[in-house]
């Protein structure tokens, strides 16, 4: 007892908030000069894609559908969407810039609170807590995770889930807690995370620490059953989200496994280790990630927890942790080998296994801090390892900045190993040094990861320039190049400034079109429906645009470069090519024919089997069967309304047929013909059919999603129940 006395600081709360100094620095300019994060894909993915589902929400709706994207695509079951998650709400504010950083700022917060409370859980000092939040918290990992903001705030939530499972969840509130923070953590949008964190919750709740006098501790087993059920239970309280965005995975692109190039895209090599050391201030050599800083300071403090006996079995837990992060993101064998199994050959970005890296990591350093103060260290292996990290540190190519705290800290560290902490253990002079190797390492992460946030003026954000306007006005959709064609015209300098805003929303690159409101063939969505990857698959693959984009109502190809088999006229820096032939968006047929499969049904459009203004292919047939002999002398079909969730058409024709409507065909969608309920067909593989009688109709298409009235009912009930457990704690 008396050595947990001996380990508090009489400002504990202030020490502990000094972990986030680094976080708040960074983000000072959203915070009081409005200017907004704009570092690779803030700019033309998050900001579009929050600010979107808030002016929804703002407007009394809840955005189930995004009408403007890939033909449609269901809102709500893109998870970085974060219609659900309480933290979008700042979007609300008139400030994007202020609601970014704030956003980004809250994560850093939870995230820094939940590395805390993880340590001082096993008796470190506040200034050993401090040190390991601070690495959680600032390190290269985290500022370079930060601009992807659904899997940065999954993140954040990983230190006090892991806090919460090695206390043992004895009490109901502490399950109720875990419960709370993994529906939390799985609203936020990265499932992957949310996986990996319940895990790495069910390792710790296995080894989860004995309390002191405990005369009935739990078994193993009744203490993973514990975190089983309530990972369930926060799993049922995201349900609303989660069932749509399950939904959705049975109908994308990811039934099928990524090709082995999609699958390495952002994984590491060994020489990210130049990155993490500090060699390279520039790249992780990774697509995904700018820098993986730790710095030989933090590494140190890492090895240190070694040292401690009574510490060691958990020392030796977060290393396996950390091998396993780095084995799962590693470009070649055998993380290769890994992401090709069954369920993990689905899985894009594998450098986001080095989250649990570096969350083992700072735990680590902020034990092995706090170890080099209370313990007693072997002279030699310690002169060893100060020496190797003062060579590493002189060797870096960081910051002189960077570099001056470092060495500070890792002097203080060794003043303290060399026998001042044991000397003083009880006095304010091991305090003090450990204090100072903390904030000497929280400066030095702050240096290393400045550069990673970059800032433009707060009202290019919502800029729309003066080139794009006239194409919302197109009775179609616009066809771009694909992103990777794009992305080096777009990122023509690496400052992500005004000048590459401008050029991503002129490119209507990402989900820019959303500011615009540009109706485009392409979507952004991590997770593609089937159809809009298909249907973009074979209009890159096609020698002429028009074959596989005038199906879906493409009227025109707007691209930075001059379209080689096309006639186009140049508008500003852009050239503008007209789509011919194309399908109106609203069109009446009468002849069809049947094919069931989709991806067949498509494929036979595309190969010009069928003259589409005239003739549809079905996925079944029509009840009653339509005629296909009689001619018609007239349509008139007109769209009456146009909602994101309710398109309403009127259509007037004197024989029986079809009404096509260009959108996309998913679950949820319903259609009504006159007040009366009217089947939905597949048409074309992947669009909307309506079999009419002769006459004037009145029809109306309408998306009630299933799965999220489904998911309410069981979040409802989850909340229920975890009201319950806290009331009766």
């Amino acid at each position: 007892m008396n050595v947990v006395v001996a380990r508090r600081f009489p400002l504990s709360g202030l020490l502990g908030a000094a972990a986030l100094a680094p976080p708040l620095l960074w983000l000072l300019p959203a915070l009081i000069a409005r200017r907004a994060p704009s570092f690779r894909d803030q700019g033309d993915f998050f900001f579009p894609l929050k600010l979107y589902t808030a002016d929804r929400i703002a407007s009394g709706q809840v955005p189930f559908w995004n009408p403007l994207s890939g033909f449609g695509e269901p809102w709500l079951a893109n998870g970085q969407s974060g219609v659900f998650y309480p933290p979008t709400l700042l979007f609300l504010l008139p400030s994007p810039a202020l609601a970014a950083g704030l956003f980004l700022l809250l994560h850093f917060m939870i995230g820094a609170w939940g590395a805390w409370r993880f340590l001082k859980q096993e008796a470190v000092s506040d200034a050993g807590a401090l040190f390991g939040a601070a690495a959680f918290s600032a390190c290269g990992f985290a500022a370079s995770l930060s601009v992807y903001w659904n899997h940065f705030g999954a993140w954040a939530y990983l230190p006090a889930i892991a806090a919460l499972a090695r206390s043992g969840l004895r009490r109901a509130s502490a399950r109720a807690g875990l419960a709370l923070l993994v529906g939390l953590q799985a609203m936020a949008g990265s499932p992957e995370l949310t996986a990996g964190t319940i895990l790495l919750a069910a390792f710790l709740t296995w080894e989860a620490r004995v309390e002191p006098g405990g005369w009935a501790e739990p078994s193993r087993a009744r203490r993973v059953l514990r975190l089983a059920g309530a990972a369930a239970l926060g799993l049922a309280l995201a349900a609303w989200v989660i069932l749509p965005m399950a939904e959705l995975l049975v109908h994308s692109e990811r039934r099928t496994p990524l090709s082995a190039a999609e699958r390495d895209l952002g994984a590491v090599d060994s020489s990210a280790l130049a990155s993490t050391l500090g060699f390279s201030t520039n790249s992780a050599t990774s697509a995904y990630l700018s820098s993986l800083y730790a710095g030989p300071l933090l590494l140190f403090a890492a090895g240190a927890a070694f040292a401690e006996k009574e510490r060691r079995r958990l020392a030796f837990l977060l290393l396996g942790v950390a091998v396993a992060g780095i084995l799962a993101a590693m470009s070649g064998p055998p993380g290769s080998w890994l992401r090709a199994l069954p369920g993990l050959d689905r899985l894009r970005y594998p450098g986001k296994s080095l989250a649990w890296t570096f969350f083992a990591l700072s735990m680590l350093a902020g034990l092995g801090a706090d170890s080099l103060r209370f313990v007693p260290a072997r002279r030699a292996i310690l002169l060893a390892g100060m020496l190797a990290a003062a060579a590493l540190l002189a060797l870096s190519g960081q910051s002189p900045g960077t570099r001056g705290a470092a060495a500070l800290g890792l002097c203080a560290l060794a003043v303290l190993a060399l026998g001042a902490g044991q000397a003083a253990s009880f006095g304010p002079a091991g305090a003090a040094l450990e204090t100072a190797a903390a904030l000497t390492l929280t400066a030095s992460l702050f240096f290393s990861g400045r550069g990673l946030f970059r800032f433009a003026p707060e009202a290019e954000i919502r800029r729309v320039p003066a080139s794009i306007p006239f194409l919302a006005q197109i009775p179609g959709r616009v066809l771009t190049p694909p992103t990777e064609e794009l992305a080096p015209w777009v990122l023509k300098d690496p400052r992500f400034g005004t000048g590459t805003l401008a050029r991503q929303r002129e490119a209507l690159m990402g989900y820019t079109n959303l500011f615009s409101g540009v109706s485009t063939v392409r979507t952004a969505a991590p997770l593609a429906t089937e159809g809009a990857a298909r249907i973009a698959a074979s209009i890159d693959a096609a020698r002429d645009p028009s074959q596989a984009a005038g199906p879906v109502s493409a009227r025109v190809l707007w691209m930075p470069f001059q379209p080689a088999r096309l006639g186009s006229g140049k508008v500003g820096e852009f050239f503008r090519a007209p789509l011919n032939p194309y399908r109106m968006r609203l069109s009446f047929v009468q002849r069809y024919r049947v094919e069931p499969e989709p991806a067949r049904a498509w494929e036979r459009v595309v190969q010009g089997e069928i003259d589409w203004n005239h003739e549809v292919f079905l996925d079944r047939e029509p009840e009653p069967r339509l005629p296909q002999d009689r001619k018609r002398s007239y349509v008139i079909a007109r769209i009456a309304s146009d909602a994101p969730e309710r398109v309403a058409a009127d259509v007037t024709s004197d024989a029986a047929g079809l009404l096509v409507l260009t959108d996309l065909w998913y679950p949820g969608w319903s259609a009504e013909a006159d007040g009366h309920p009217a089947p939905i067909y597949r048409a074309d593989g992947y669009l909307r059919a309506v079999a009419l009688p002769a006459g004037s109709h009145h029809v109306v298409f309408r998306y009630r999603p299933i799965s999220f009235y489904a998911g309410a009912v069981v979040s409802l009930l989850a909340a229920g129940t975890l009201l319950t457990l806290l009331l009766r704690r």
